[in-house]
């Protein structure tokens, strides 16, 4: 498990490296987000409730989860990356 900052992830508090595009509802069914290709949720602690498919996760740190719907994820890290998980 990483502990320290992935290079060139955290241009931003939130990570963006240029104007926010955080994401606060990420691929909830409902989100205006939900198409997009990659969301960044600007904390360590993700749900997946609401949610209708696989996504992957990938912190700040470097540690990597896929997330299944209905579940909560906790990483050690403080912004993770999301993009609809393919087999």
């Amino acid at each position: 498990m990483r502990t320290s900052p992935l290079p060139g992830f955290n241009k931003l508090p939130c990570g963006c490296t240029g104007i926010c595009k955080c994401s606060t509802e990420g691929y909830k069914r409902n989100s205006p987000d939900v198409n997009k290709k990659v969301n960044i949720i600007p904390s360590g602690n993700i749900t997946m409730k609401g949610v209708d498919f696989k996504v992957k996760g990938v912190d700040n740190l470097g540690n990597v989860k896929i997330m299944k719907p209905g579940k909560d994820y906790k990483f050690p890290g403080t912004i993770v990356k999301e993009t609809k998980y393919k087999k």
